[in-house]
């Protein structure tokens, strides 16, 4: 296969499944499913080939006579043959219906010459509260949504044991970081609207984001993790969390961000004391980690502790 994705081919081969006059043909839906073809649906449940074709054909008339827009659609190589898509599907309001919004992910693979699905899996999300996490610049750091291109990149950093360690893993318990696993991160990232990648001059390094977001009380927790081991200890942490912070206090208007860390997380720990998180308590033997337990501590900060600090204007 070719290193270049004809990405209009792909956009029109996922447009075409929804297409009323395919959906509801046996046979136009099984030309163009590979035979071990598995989907994931909304509801849980998991179809064949089989089963996919037969509910389909019997969904009757649709009820929207429009496709569906197709919005931020990437591709990318995963393996020999195989290419991955990502993408939101989008229909418009019509008839009494209300709009509605699909993360859609799918694995199409070449087989005797012509392409076919062979996974496929859709989360509808209310679009009213939808959006993607905006890019926000810093100096050597970028915080932004992430891609099909960061599978490859999440892939290669793997899972250091030293690192994984930090989150409250057991070393001994860490595994390899596989292709299925990256494909999932950076689908929950791109499906997340408080989440980003962190990129340190450039290239891919980690993953931020807000948790539990409380617009009503305006407060949320937040958890980072910086997967490069050749960056750590270099400040890029702490500028990553102020951008993160300056975004929270700034544009949500959130009053107080919380975040808990494990007592031997020494670098972590100065990051947040750097940023203007005070330990707010300790939680005794909340972790067994590598045959011990280990207390995590509580810290936080208000908008107004974060607003006295020098270059914390909010964007």
């Amino acid at each position: 296969m070719a290193d270049e994705i004809d990405i209009e081919l792909f956009r029109q081969l996922e447009q075409e499944l929804h297409r009323p006059d395919i959906r509801s043909s046996r046979e136009a839906v099984s030309a163009r499913l590979a035979d071990d073809f598995l989907e994931f649906g909304s509801s849980g449940r998991v179809y064949d080939k089989h089963l996919t074709t037969n509910s389909l054909a019997q969904e009757g008339p649709s009820d929207r006579v429009t496709l569906p827009e197709v919005r931020d659609f990437t591709a990318r190589i995963i393996a020999e043959d195989a290419v991955l898509v990502l993408y939101r599907s989008v229909w418009q309001a019509d008839g009494g219906l209300p709009e509605r919004t699909t993360l859609r992910s799918s694995v199409w693979k070449l087989i005797d010459g012509r392409w076919r699905m062979a996974f496929h899996q859709g989360t509808i999300v209310p679009t009213a509260v939808l959006r993607s996490a905006p890019a926000i610049p810093g100096h050597n750091v970028l915080l932004r949504t992430a891609t099909s291109n960061d599978i490859e990149a999440r892939l290669a950093l793997g899972n250091d044991p030293e690192i994984i360690q930090m989150f409250g893993m057991s070393k001994t318990a860490v595994k390899p970081m596989s292709r299925d696993k990256a494909t999932g991160w950076v689908q929950g990232i791109i499906s997340n609207p408080y989440a980003w990648v962190i990129e340190v001059n450039g290239k891919f390094a980690g993953e931020i984001r807000l948790d539990r977001v409380d617009r009503t009380d305006r407060r949320a927790s937040m958890a980072i993790g910086m997967y490069d081991a050749n960056i750590l200890g270099k400040g890029y942490g702490s500028e990553a969390i102020r951008l993160l912070l300056q975004y929270a206090f700034g544009e949500l208007h959130l009053h107080r961000i919380s975040v808990r860390v494990l007592a031997y997380n020494d670098r972590a720990i100065r990051a947040y004391k750097k940023c203007g998180f005070i330990i707010e308590g300790r939680e005794r033997e909340a972790a067994f980690v590598d045959g011990s337990w280990h207390d995590d501590l509580i810290m936080g900060i208000v908008d107004r502790e974060f607003l006295k600090q020098p270059s914390s204007t909010p964007r």
